[in-house]
Order: C-alpha cells, then structure tokens, then sequence
C-alpha cells in the first residue's frame, strides 16, 4: 500500500511484484466517471523516485498539470503529421515529412519532448549543417520543428516550445531574393505577353497563374477572380497492400492523397486544384492592357484544353512549375534580359519592390498580391540601386541649393 502521507502530497511506495518504487500524484478527477485520475512514475531507486514524485507535484503545484514525461519526440512527429494531413496541401506536407523523417527523428527521435532543451535544437542544427545541408535547410527543419511543440503545448505534453527561444544561426550571408530592375521589368512589357504581364502587375503566383481558368475572368467587367492554385498531389496505394508495386504510382488502383478536410479538384494524374495560400480567394483588377493581351492570348490558344486552363501544355495538359520557368527564361531572352537564373517567383519579389518605389501604399498592393500582413511582405523587399543613387542625388541637390 502507498505510504500515508498529507493529501495531495501524492505517495511513494515499494511494488514487490515489479520490483521497484512507484510516485504516485493526484490530477483531479475524470469529468466522465467523476473518478480520481493519478499519475504515476516508477524506479529501482527509492532516491531517485522520491526526486520523480517532488517534481511531480512542483509541475501540478506551478504549472497546474504534470507533463507527459513518457512522449519521444519521434512519436510526437508521427502523431503531428497525421494531424497536419488533414489540412496541409500536398507539396507542404511533403516538406514537412522530409524535415521530419530524414533531420528531426534521426538526431531528435529518441529525446523525450518534456525535456527538450536548448542545447538540443543547437544540435539538430549541427547535424544538419554536417550533412552537407545548408542554411535553408536548417531554417526549414527548424520552423517544422517549432510547429510540432507547438502542437505539443496544445496536447498539454510541454509549457514552453524551446525551438522558438533558439533560431537557427546563419554561418554565412544568405543569399537574397532577386527581383526585375526597373528597366528590366519595362523590357518584359514591351513583350505584351498576358502571362507576364500578369505576374509584374499583380504577383500572381505560379500555382495561381497556372490553375486560372478562363472561366474565372471577366474581361468584360476587367476582373480575374483568383480562386484556385495548381498544385501535384501525390498518389497512394488503393489496393490494400496487395500489388506488388513499391511506388504507389505504378499501383494499378492508386488514388490521389488529399485529405477530405481540404477543398480540391483533381484536373489530370497530379495535377490538382486547391484553394490558394491562406485560402482566401482574391480579386485582382486588370488594367487595360492586361484585358487587350489576354483577349489576343484568347484568340492565338487554338491548343486543346480539356481543363478550361488560360496557360498549358501543347496537348491541354495543366503545366508544372519546371514547364513556367523554362516559359519566363524564354521571355527575358526574347526581352533582352540577362537573368539566366530568374524564376517565376522573382515577378512576385518584383511585384512588391517596384510597388514601393512607385509610392504605392502597402494596404493597396499587397490586397492584390494576397499578403495578408506587413510582416508577409518583407522578404519581398528589394533596394533598386539606380532609383536609389537618384532618390541620394535629388536630395543632396535639394539641401545644396
């Protein structure tokens, strides 16, 4: 029997059977039986189950519960992803299962949560540095990381998320996001190609780009309705485990792994529709030029299109994030832009950079642009030198006279 002790001082007692020490702690009581619920701790040490049963009752005491002291973080990270599956879109759960599986578990996996420390997250981001990873993604892992003890502090397995107290420390300057120069972006104008146009104007994003549907704009009323975003699911085995096939792609009855909590519309093999970040569907207004070259790009757009798609393949098919790259690497050479390693996303960076040196209020830019706070836009910032060495020699002209 437990030893006799004050109530709700917990008990410490010696189990022959089992041979060792139980603490043993009161936590209230069950609201569904209204029975008393206990937590217990064992050890083959009277000392050391005594230091167990007081650091029991100094959490319930302090922090008005004991902390589940019996989770690793490898079965905390499993539990995670199957919660975040239900909601996370296709290509940002693949992210995180990556971060988990192949940095987070293999340095991290046998750690309890309960008793992470600083120390730990400064040696997940050394293990890997010394893979060879650099520092995105280190920042990568570690924002997966600070997600999944948040997700412990809502479980009630932690009280203070230790990742967030330790950022990932840079060793070398990273590299900035590239945005179109002024002169640049005139250049890729000058083209009147509806897609880019589109994308330096509005910053539009590629999945938003490539999953608009000619039915979402209205040319009569100059509008585009950005409702959806292109992305690639991945497929799962159908048949219970019965094929032989490793890839769940070559399974003869594979399906689409979507959760059905997400709102989806699958278009072709992959290819699928979601709703876009945030999933706060915008409208952006088209300027009059936008309206003439997309009713030009309308009457040229002979190729089949199954999907109702505004950009896709030569056969109708949706196009890839690889396919609209190697498209604005064609236009900036056809323009006479040097930027051999631009990329889609640069017109979203250009977007918000050119919107700014023009003067334009963030609260207007960034409601076409789809961010939905100041702190959202400023990795998006970019200094234009030239605008800037101009902006220097009007105001010393101007202080000198």
């Amino acid at each position: 029997m437990p030893k006799s002790r004050d109530h709700g001082q917990g008990a410490l007692y010696w189990d022959a059977h089992r041979q060792f020490w139980r603490a043993v702690v009161d936590v209230g009581f069950d609201p569904a039986t209204g029975k008393r619920r206990q937590l217990a701790r064992s050890s083959k040490s009277k000392d050391e189950a005594v230091k167990k049963l007081n650091a029991m009752l100094r959490e319930r005491d302090t922090l008005g519960r004991v902390l589940d002291r019996s989770t690793r973080v490898r079965d905390l990270a499993e539990r995670w992803l199957e919660d975040i599956s239900k909601r996370a879109k296709p290509k940002t759960l693949a992210g995180y299962r990556s971060n988990v599986r192949s940095k987070i578990v293999p340095t991290l996996g046998k750690r309890l949560v309960a008793e992470l420390t600083p120390t730990d997250i400064r040696r997940l981001h050394a293990a890997i540095r010394q893979s060879g990873a650099g520092d995105a993604s280190v920042s990568s892992a570690h924002r997966t990381l600070v997600t999944i003890l948040e997700y412990a502090r809502s479980e009630r397995i932690l009280t203070e998320n230790v990742a967030m107290l330790t950022p990932p420390r840079r060793v070398k300057a990273g590299k900035a996001k590239e945005s179109l120069t002024r002169a640049e972006a005139q250049a890729l104008l000058r083209l009147q190609d509806a897609r880019w146009t589109l994308g330096l104007l509005t910053g539009i994003r590629s999945g938003e780009a490539r999953g608009l549907r000619w039915e979402d704009i209205d040319l009569n009323e100059a509008v585009l309705n950005v409702s959806w975003s292109m992305t690639e699911a991945e497929f799962a085995h159908g048949c219970d485990g019965d094929c032989d096939r490793m890839r769940a792609g070559n399974c003869p009855q594979r399906t689409i792994a979507m959760s059905d909590d997400l709102e989806w519309n699958i278009l072709q093999d992959r290819h699928v529709l979601v709703r876009p970040k945030n999933g706060k569907p915008r409208q952006l207004p088209l300027t009059a030029q936008m309206v003439a070259e997309l009713r030009a790009w309308q009457d040229v757009a002979v190729e089949p299109n199954p999907h109702g798609l505004v950009w896709h393949r030569p056969n109708g098919a949706p196009l890839t994030n690889t396919d609209d790259n190697a498209l604005l690497s064609d236009a900036l050479r056809k323009a006479g832009v040097d930027q051999p390693h631009a990329t889609t996303h640069w017109l979203r960076h250009s977007y918000v950079t050119l919107s700014e040196h023009a003067g334009i209020p963030w609260a207007a830019f960034a409601g076409v642009s789809g961010h939905s706070t100041p702190d959202a836009t400023d990795p998006y910032r970019h200094v234009l030198t030239e605008e800037g060495r101009q902006a220097v020699e009007s105001l010393a002209s101007w202080i000198a006279h």
